[in-house]
């Protein structure tokens, strides 16, 4: 038995000036929706939408609230700060998971407001926190069932001048890859964790897969972060409809890029808030 988690719902990158945030991923080409702030957090977000996952940008809104620890993380930085994954039903993720002896949460009700030009949109959701022990190389991860998943994508959301259509590749690192792969065994499956010489692939059927590295690959791909310390969530990878295209808008935009190969695009962190971000063809 395992938690029941389902694909990559939606990476987090955390930031200190969420105004400034939405400014520079409208530079890289995203169309970036109003902020909103969880009622019963103290986080405000940007939540740029994709047909099948989306990226949070989250900051800190009210201080005194509980902040799902965003206030520690931006102590060392911004950047990629947490993962998502779906859950068909949070209270069945947690019931399932406290049978198979996994640390982890109640579902907690969030609620989060959206004010549009001409409507406010009440989005809801659930939310399981898991055990730090059982997401290696995320940095922070928890399991998200939507209960209004049909008001959270609006079609205007959609169309990216980037082409960006999805999440392709999460990147994390691990310093020791036995724990890492005998806590996603139980967290995922086995089905679900495949171990190669000098990393490990986890799938989910769907949607975005997961590579964990070790801290040697991850200076050779320059995503390297030693603030964060031997464990943490590293870089991401988004699809593109056109790399040329993305290329273009990049250089038209003044945002610092370099091409990896392989219809690959790589941004330079400081132009996306510290997230170390890939564009690739779809």
């Amino acid at each position: 038995m395992t938690a029941q988690v389902g694909r990559v719902d939606h990476p987090v990158i955390a930031v200190r000036n969420l105004p400034a945030a939405r400014k520079q991923y409208q530079k890289l080409g995203f169309i970036v929706p109003p902020s909103g702030r969880h009622q019963e957090w103290g986080t405000e977000n940007l939540c740029i939408m994709f047909p099948a996952d989306y990226l949070e940008i989250r900051g800190i809104g009210d201080p005194a609230k509980f902040l799902a620890g965003v206030d520690k993380f931006l102590d060392k930085g911004e950047g990629l700060y947490s993962v998502a994954f779906n859950a068909r039903s949070a209270d069945e993720s947690y019931a399932v998971g406290l049978a198979s002896g996994l640390a982890i949460e109640p579902p907690r009700h969030l609620n989060r407001k959206l004010v549009l030009e001409d409507s406010v949109l009440d989005l809801h959701f659930k939310t399981v926190m898991l055990d730090h022990s059982l997401f290696p190389g995320l940095t922070h991860a928890n399991l998200c069932e939507h209960l209004t998943a049909d008001t959270l994508r609006q079609p205007d959301w959609l169309n990216h001048p980037n082409g960006v259509v999805g999440f392709g590749r999460l990147v994390g690192v691990v310093s020791d890859f036995d724990a890492a792969e005998q806590a996603y065994t139980r967290l995922l499956g086995a089905e679900h964790v495949r171990r190669e010489d000098g990393r490990i692939w986890l799938n989910f059927g769907g949607g975005a897969d997961i590579e964990l590295i070790d801290a040697g690959e991850a200076r050779l791909r320059s995503d390297a972060q030693s603030n964060l310390g031997d464990s943490y969530l590293a870089s991401a990878t988004l699809l593109v409809r056109d790399v040329a295209l993305t290329a273009k808008l990049f250089e038209t935009n003044d945002v610092r890029f370099q091409h990896l190969g392989a219809g690959t695009l790589k941004v330079d962190p400081a132009d996306a808030c510290g997230a170390h971000l890939c564009f690739a063809q779809g």
